[in-house]
């Protein structure tokens, strides 16, 4: 008789804290199917863009098992070469743009000490994408700003990344 297994369910860790990752729904996949498709069109050659993928920030500052896994994350070329051995493969810092799309069942509470420990660890922007209000929080050293549906993201501290916000979320009505 053969046996199936079963992926664990993810788990990351904040301040040695374990907190499970939610399971994603079809709309939150549709809408970090478009992020992927958005920043990679904006990067270019400027570095690779992945889908939950392990970062240890934990690293950066020696503190209790910190582990993330974002929707999508963007890590630049030069940053990546820098990485040897296993970190090529589970860096041990924070993607320079990390995003979390959010789904209903999110900790709200957890999500937010998670982007600000982006922020504090190296990621020039940490994006909480919420498909439900068609709004995309961005997270930077100089604060937050917030972008709706109709508006084009442009900000700052990457000016290379800039889309329609409506891309991101064009795929949530059905034809």
């Amino acid at each position: 008789m053969a046996t199936t297994m079963c992926d664990k369910p993810e788990i990351e860790y904040l301040d040695g804290r374990p907190y499970p990752k939610v399971s994603p729904k079809i709309s939150h996949g549709l809408v970090q199917v478009a992020l992927v498709a958005v920043v990679k069109a904006c990067a270019g050659d400027r570095g690779i863009v992945v889908t939950e993928v392990r970062f240890d920030p934990g690293a950066i500052v020696g503190t209790k098992k910190t582990e993330f896994v974002p929707d999508v994350a963007f890590l630049s070329r030069e940053r990546r070469e820098r990485l040897t051995g296993h970190g090529r493969e589970k860096p041990p810092l924070s993607p320079e743009i990390a995003i979390e799309v959010r789904s209903p069942s999110d900790n709200l509470r957890y999500l937010a000490k998670k982007i600000s420990r982006y922020v504090a660890t190296g990621s020039i922007l940490a994006l909480d994408v919420d498909p439900k209000a068609r709004r995309i929080i961005a997270h930077a050293a100089d604060g937050v700003r917030e972008y709706y549906a109709g508006e084009r993201f442009k900000h700052p501290a990457l000016p290379w990344l800039q889309f329609d916000v409506d891309a991101v979320f064009a795929d949530l009505d059905p034809s």
